[in-house]
């Protein structure tokens, strides 16, 4: 075993020309007498060893490698090496996939009744960085088609042919194992002939390639240990049961290095760059002195901006495991004064023209809703009649009747810039009186506008006063609903800060308690 600093200052214990297994790596740190206090972990609880079949592959880089990426339209090595690295992009599909695997395996028995009540486990297990929304490199995050890249990759460096893929190294960090896997041209078969050829077929291997997918069989997939595997006493049952204290383990992944020479560089379309481009918030293992290597969302944002002016479409964050699998849906109620342009920010927000001028907030007394995928989230919108002081009760039972069938997680109370605060409370106000007090829980300001310049929304803020503020939380966005200037930024912020909204609340969803 090996010993070296990387690129970025991390002790590493490497073997080449293997991926050493979980009890392999423990004799070697043994025998070298290294010091890891995480791979001789005790009392780790019961966790699954399910198989992965990956897809796609994603790249992180900070501010000064997107600008270069940027510049040279793809990926080369910033250090003047011969490799560029990715690593295994693990998605929702991916894991459930996986799962379904698992129970077929350990549990071939299961009647169609105990399958109908299994829920879905595996995920909660999934607590390492290889699966993490948040990144160690870099704020900025390019996922691509495992395909894609190979075939970029064939034609760019092989010309044309299959590239090769041996197995690399094994790396060991403190809390960290990576198995490693090169990708080369036939043309460079000689030099690294040492390296074993990656297996396609071999199920005790941690890491093969198949019909165009890397097969990953980690062996700890859990860094922090939150949750133990447990059989119900059926035998067909699997469950994650939630432990009283956590427990840290090493943590396993899978990266691919990309060999290229002469400073060459993996092109891709300047536009396919961009649409493959997320946002990372920095993983928490990462090291203080590497917080310089990421930016705020509004820095990045703004960086983005400038290196894609064309591009319309907001700079999205990437969603965690748990956004995934519990807010899959947002619903939401408009409510407002009529005229307000209730219609034109349920269009402004689907991105289509789902409600006409006509609707509800023109007079009518019924509620309708529209949903659309916005941003990775299927979202309903209802538009309400607009509230008046003159409102009858048959406007009140028909809300009421929409909120408790649609069940939504938040109430958007519509508002124009520049709109009394006076107006506002007194809306605010009819708002409790239909929906009950309980309802500014869920309740979140939306100043809209239709100009093509934005509001000064801290003045707006400020002429709100802070009654209503206070009432609502200080929730409050602020959306342009003028179809010749949809910001997608502002409904992306909406639907994200909603989303967050939901998660803090368990999913909870409002019901009016009584009807009129």
């Amino acid at each position: 075993m090996r010993t070296q600093r990387n690129r970025r200052g991390r002790l590493e214990h490497f073997l080449y020309c293997k991926h050493s297994r979980l009890n392999h790596l423990k004799q070697e740190v043994q025998r070298y007498g290294l010091d890891n206090q995480y791979i001789f972990s005790e009392d780790i609880p019961a966790y699954p060893r399910p198989e992965f079949h990956v897809s796609r592959v994603k790249h992180d880089t900070e501010r000064r490698g997107l600008c270069c990426i940027r510049v040279d339209d793809g990926f080369g090595d910033p250090h003047r090496q011969v490799l560029v690295w990715w690593s295994l992009a693990v998605g929702p599909e991916e894991i459930q996939e996986a799962e379904t695997r698992l129970l077929e395996e350990t549990h071939p028995n299961r009647t169609e009744e105990q399958a109908a009540r299994q829920r879905s486990f595996l995920w909660r297990f999934a607590s390492s960085p290889a699966f993490s929304e948040k990144s160690r490199l870099g704020s900025y995050r390019f996922t691509f088609p495992l395909q894609e890249v190979l075939t970029a990759y064939s034609e760019q460096f092989c010309s044309g042919a299959p590239p090769i893929m041996r197995v690399f190294k094994t790396s060991l960090y403190k809390q960290e194992v990576q198995y490693s896997v090169l990708v080369h041209s036939p043309a460079n078969q000689l030099l690294f002939s040492r390296f074993p050829l990656l297996p396609d077929d071999d199920p005790d291997a941690v890491c093969t390639y198949r019909d165009g997918r890397f097969i990953w069989r980690p062996e700890a997939m859990c860094k922090t240990h939150s949750y133990e595997l447990t059989h119900r006493p059926d035998g067909n049952h699997v469950d994650a049961q939630q432990l009283i204290r956590r427990v840290f383990y090493v943590w396993d992944n899978v990266a691919v290095a990309l060999h290229v020479e002469n400073r060459r560089v993996l092109t891709f379309d300047a536009d396919r760059l961009r649409q493959n481009l997320k946002f990372c918030w920095p993983e928490e293992v990462t090291a203080r002195n590497d917080e310089e290597e990421f930016d705020d969302f509004e820095d990045a944002t703004n960086l983005v901006k400038c290196l894609w002016p064309g591009w319309h479409l907001p700079l999205e964050e990437e969603r965690s495991l748990l956004q995934r699998y519990t807010v899959s849906d947002i619903r939401l109620v408009l409510v407002g004064r009529p005229g307000v342009g209730k219609s034109s920010t349920g269009n402004a927000i689907l991105g289509r023209l789902a409600f006409s001028p006509g609707g509800p907030s023109s007079g009518t007394s019924s509620c309708c809703w529209q949903s659309e995928w916005v941003f990775g989230h299927q979202v309903t919108v209802a538009e309400t009649p607009g509230l008046s002081e003159t409102s009858d009760d048959a406007v009140k039972r028909d809300i009421s009747t929409c909120v408790n069938m649609l069940r939504p997680h938040a109430v958007l109370l519509v508002t124009r810039v520049g709109s009394s605060t006076v107006e506002n409370l007194a809306t605010m106000r009819q708002v409790e009186e239909f929906f009950g007090m309980d309802v500014s829980r869920y309740t979140r300001i939306l100043y809209t506008y239709a100009n093509s310049a934005a509001p000064d929304i801290e003045r707006q803020r400020r002429a709100t006063g802070p009654e209503l503020l206070f009432k609502v939380g200080y929730r409050y966005h602020v959306l342009n609903n003028n179809p010749d200037h949809w910001d997608g930024q502002q409904v992306y912020d909406l639907v994200q800060a909603v989303a967050r909204m939901v998660m803090a609340k368990g999913g909870e969803v409002y019901s009016i308690r009584s009807t009129v």
